[in-house]
């Protein structure tokens, strides 16, 4: 059979260069030959290949030449296979990398096996059947969260994100790591953009919040982004602020109206100084639910990310799915608190955290995603029990968080933002499939839960603990 050829348009955009290793890796795991890749020309001959053509209408002549689609969404792509021929073209530099991803997932593992249930090895080498299909997300911002320092291979870590098509990372650290502009170039190669996470006035004690510390505090947090982050390169802050806890009062500190007030005078110096600087406000639910006329008035350039806003999803423990309805009827107050278009967002749970007893705070900085492979290997068997009972709870309720993921989909008419909270689990190594799974609810919430479920389970690069 003819060798696979990958003809691309142009790898000026990193994302589009990332795209050809892609899939390039796949097309290798597959047919365990190196498929050919070569920048398109008019002139040239490429009869004796099959070819894989990918890029942008803008930049690859032979799609824009012979596309038939209107692609008119981010990150949207469209896949067609006729006459043994290929065409992945994407709206943008990351539709065409996703489409990319997405060939294998929708189109290679759904004919390695057979409709008897047998596996068709290196199908690829015998045939190239016949294939169309278009993509596009339905949350504009997917990603994860996560403390840096338990990033151990920060590049494995950000190519496991590609796969699963993930766009966000906050990160959230003690002290910027010393690699921290090597992390930020790594996740721009790969379409994914970082924001960083530091506190303003959330330490571990907050009965220490004092009204001299919230009027004294902002110049000293703008100081601080000046001095270790402005010049990183990110795409935003992320910050938290004193609203993690159980209560509404810290002493005499009413929190809702306290922390608006705060929030908005820091801001308010920030966007001074840096009017574009995507700012997110990480908002914990639990001291400020009932008083949602004070959060109204926080300034709308900011992000809010809301957190603890009730049962799973959002809830640490799988398990913890009771008060679902009121927990839906929260999340859509709090899409409708600001405005159809407000800047929205949350971070979701049930997957691997921090173990709190074991954690120890940094006392400066460090590399972070450097470890060793041994290092990597030992805490890779000591997440297993941890993943197999996130996992066994994600299978029995996946449908609230399904159903979670298109209450916001389809409830917010501006861009939604969602981040996941996975930490300490090893993601770098091993792509669990409660993550695969949750990362495709967020990509696609018209498909049949089952279905979905059962494709996720084919991929190759899925573990299941």
């Amino acid at each position: 059979m003819k060798k696979f050829a990958v003809i691309y348009g142009s790898l000026e955009s990193t994302i589009q260069r990332k795209a050809v290793e892609v899939l390039s890796r796949f097309l290798l795991d597959e047919t365990l030959e190196y498929p050919e890749c070569f920048r398109y020309s008019a002139t040239a001959d490429y009869s004796a290949y099959r070819c894989i053509y990918i890029g942008t209408q803008r930049d690859h002549p032979h799609i824009a030449q012979h596309s038939t689609v209107s692609l008119d969404k981010a990150e949207q792509y469209h896949i067609t296979v006729k006459d043994e021929v290929a065409v992945i073209e994407g709206f943008d530099d990351r539709g065409v990398l996703y489409g990319c991803v997405d060939f294998y997932n929708k189109y290679i593992v759904h004919h390695e096996y057979l409709h008897d249930g047998k596996y068709c090895t290196g199908f690829l080498k015998e045939s190239f059947p016949d294939y169309e299909y278009s993509s596009a997300p339905a949350v504009s911002d997917r990603g994860i969260w996560t403390w840096g320092h338990v990033i151990y291979d920060f590049r494995s870590f950000i190519d496991n994100m590609v796969l699963l098509k993930m766009n966000t990372l906050i990160i959230w650290n003690d002290f910027v790591p010393v690699n921290a502009k090597e992390m930020i170039a790594y996740a721009h190669y790969c379409g994914i953009k970082v924001i960083w996470g530091y506190a303003w006035l959330w330490e571990t004690n907050f009965e220490s919040v004092t009204k001299e510390l919230i009027d004294s505090a902002p110049r000293a947090i703008l100081e601080k982004f000046e001095r270790e982050y402005a010049a990183l390169g990110a795409d935003g802050i992320y910050f938290q602020s004193f609203t993690e806890l159980q209560k509404e009062y810290i002493g005499d500190i009413f929190i809702p109206q306290a922390v608006t007030d705060f929030v908005n005078k820091t801001a308010a110096m920030f966007f001074e100084k840096y009017p574009e600087l995507e700012l997110q406000f990480g908002l914990h639910a639990t001291s400020v639910k009932d008083r949602l006329t004070y959060i109204e008035k926080v300034n709308s350039k900011i992000r809010i990310i809301w957190e603890d806003c009730g049962a799973f999803p959002f809830a640490y423990d799988p398990r913890q799915t009771e008060n679902f309805v009121e927990t839906t009827a929260f999340i859509q107050n709090a899409m409708a608190l600001r405005g159809a278009e407000d800047k929205f967002g949350v971070v979701t749970k049930g997957f691997t955290t921090l173990s709190w007893p074991d954690f120890v705070h940094m006392d400066g900085p460090v590399f972070v995603g450097t470890s060793s492979k041994w290092m990597k290997r030992n805490r890779v068997q000591r997440k297993e029990k941890h993943w197999k009972y996130f996992q066994a709870f994600w299978l029995t309720n996946a449908e609230d968080a399904y159903e979670m993921t298109r209450t916001m989909a389809t409830g917010k008419r501006g861009d939604l933002y969602i981040t996941a909270l996975v930490e300490d689990g090893m993601f770098e190594e091993n792509i669990m499939y409660p993550v695969a799974l949750y990362a495709e609810m967020l990509w696609d919430c018209n498909q049949d839960l089952k279905k979905m479920m059962s494709d996720v389970a084919l991929r190759g690069y899925v573990t299941f603990a």
